[in-house]
């Protein structure tokens, strides 16, 4: 949880919570400025959950996991040493055994693999040792491991001088006797010995569902034998930025507005939980919407535009005449689901559904901060119905200050001091620098804000 957000506002507190892909767009007409939250839910509301996908663990960063996993295999799966030194079986003194040659004939060894030349030590009866190294598999029957300088080397043959070092074995030989050189000290049964089990038990639960997974729960999946992970599917978008005056690069003439949003769009739809297939510009005006919406720029069969469930769009959505969102969704017979919402910035949000199963579309405007705007409450609603996942949640936190009532709402960027919620200077449709420096989006009712006041906000993807 964001630090200074301390109640988490449950979406299920509305008794007209609604849930993925109930929205009925054939008997519903499109409803006109909502409230920003009846808007959300109304998102929410519109998509069928997509099936969850298996994805390589390589794969599985970021992403959501869809169900509880176990443990495939226990933690280690075999007992090791936790130390160099003698791994023993029953009481000492100690018959030491060594790694044997795997063929008596020199020339066939010589045709082995030289990791396959010697076989180890897997088994030890009682009153016998072999020597491990930090990690080895300890033999079967080990009892403990004794540390390599308690072990002191005793030779077979008397006549053989003892080893000048036995601190790491190299020089004992088959038969030679290994004695507990602080015998004060007994060993204490699988002492410095990782037990099979020891960190997780076959079965065991590992991650919990709804995890947004990182690298340590990749490695953990790893460790207990998952080669992949069942994840939520994200949707799949295509992104058509509007405005054929946006310069790309470089600094804009008078008349030209230099481009943030093909930046800003597919990074935080990420965060949201979409995948983007593709960006594209988009020719003003209602001819070059319906084209963008209709026409593959690969051809008839191109994948991408087949597989989208979403499209964003951004620009054209106010009531003026250069204005040709809703033009070019009539005109393609799709089912107007919203048609505005009742906050600044971002009222001219659209929420359409495109005839024969086609994809939603969520019309943004064009201004920056209200494209963000917009696509954090609606479209953050909708690609979580999309997801399987639970409506947005939203948090309360105390008013730093007073604002005056404007007779409507605003969702505008905030920050947060010492605990309470205090709203950014810049937050103009076209300012992103508001949004850039802010920990939240401050909910503001029509009556205003004042100190103290429980305010709603919520959290931003990148700041949670």
């Amino acid at each position: 949880m964001m630090p200074g957000l301390p109640h988490l506002h449950d979406p299920a507190d509305h008794e007209d919570q609604g849930q993925p892909g109930t929205h009925d767009d054939a008997r519903e007409p499109a409803v006109q400025w909502a409230p920003w939250d009846e808007a959300r839910r109304i998102a929410y509301g519109i998509p069928q959950p997509l099936p969850n996908i298996l994805l390589p663990l390589a794969q599985c960063q970021d992403e959501t996991l869809a169900e509880s996993v176990t443990a495939e295999m226990p933690v280690p799966h075999y007992a090791s040493a936790a130390a160099d030194g003698w791994a023993v079986a029953g009481e000492g003194p100690w018959r030491i055994r060594t790694p044997q040659p795997a063929e008596t004939d020199e020339r066939l060894l010589l045709t082995l693999p030289p990791e396959k030349r010697m076989l180890p030590v897997v088994e030890l009866a009682a009153g016998e040792a072999t020597h491990v190294n930090s990690g080895d598999a300890v033999p079967f029957g080990t009892t403990a491991l004794l540390e390599a300088h308690r072990g002191h080397v005793v030779p077979a043959d008397p006549s053989v001088e003892a080893p000048a070092s036995t601190e790491h074995g190299r020089r004992a030989v088959e038969g030679d006797t290994l004695e507990d050189a602080t015998p004060a000290a007994p060993l204490v049964k699988n002492q410095d010995v990782r037990a099979v089990g020891e960190e997780i038990q076959q079965g065991d639960l590992l991650l919990r569902a709804g995890r947004k997974l990182n690298p340590v729960h990749l490695g953990l999946a790893a460790s207990a034998g998952h080669d992949m992970l069942p994840v939520r599917r994200r949707p799949r978008v295509t992104v058509l930025l509007g405005y054929a005056n946006v310069v790309e690069d470089g600094i804009p003439g008078p008349g030209e507005v230099r481009d943030s949003l093909s930046l800003q769009l597919p990074a935080v739809l990420k965060e949201l939980g979409a995948n983007v297939d593709q960006v594209r510009r988009v020719a003003d005006g209602c001819e070059g919407m319906v084209s963008a919406l209709t026409e593959s720029p690969m051809g008839a069969t191109s994948l991408l535009d087949a597989r989208a469930e979403m499209v964003v769009t951004t620009g054209g959505t106010g009531h003026g005449e250069d204005d040709h969102v809703r033009q070019a969704l009539a005109e393609l017979g799709a089912h107007l689901v919203l048609d505005g919402v009742a906050q600044e910035p971002a009222h001219g949000v659209i929420l359409a559904k495109l005839p024969e199963d086609g994809p939603v579309v969520l019309a943004l405007p064009g201004s920056p901060l209200s494209a963000m705007t917009g696509l954090l409450t609606v479209g953050h609603a909708l690609i979580a119905g999309a997801t399987g996942e639970g409506l947005p949640a939203t948090r309360r936190i105390t008013a730093g200050r007073a604002l005056e009532p404007l007779g409507r709402t605003r969702v505008i960027p905030a920050y947060l001091q010492d605990g309470r919620v205090l709203p950014e200077p810049t937050v103009g449709p076209a300012m992103l620098s508001g949004l850039a420096h802010a920990d939240v989006l401050l909910v503001v009712p029509e009556d205003g804000m004042q100190p103290g006041q429980d305010m709603e906000v919520i959290p931003l993807p990148w700041r949670a």
